[in-house]
């Protein structure tokens, strides 16, 4: 295995370019992975490893709660444009779900929040 202190220096940072860690691919605009988007790891077992980089594998470690991508690019240190393409390769091969959210129904609860927010 390579020495990893080899591509990272205290003052540059990481030393490989975002679109090798891409292999060069941009956010596929159909997925449509925002900021905001929260994602969780499944069970889902297709016989092969998703985890074909080092990167892909520490988001399948992080996404055991959703995480938003805004969530994964800080705790990984990688911009947002590399996190939407490594989530989308982890989406399309089924190791990866968009967590859904819980929407409130109640018209109630709603407005009461709405009035917590205003007397702030």
């Amino acid at each position: 295995m390579p020495d990893s202190d080899a591509w990272y220096d205290d003052d540059a940072g990481r030393m490989v370019r975002s679109y090798a860690l891409t292999g060069g691919r941009t956010p596929d605009a159909a997925i449509n992975l925002d900021r905001a988007t929260q994602v969780v790891a499944t069970l889902a077992d297709t016989g092969r490893s998703a985890a074909s980089t080092p990167e892909h594998e520490a988001i399948l470690e992080r996404c055991g709660a959703p995480q938003s991508m805004a969530e994964l690019s800080a705790g990984l240190g990688l911009p947002l444009g590399v996190i939407r393409v490594l989530c989308s390769d982890l989406l399309e091969h089924g190791s990866l779900a968009r967590s859904r959210m819980v929407q409130p129904r109640d018209r109630d609860i709603l407005e009461a929040v709405l009035a917590g927010l205003n007397r702030l």
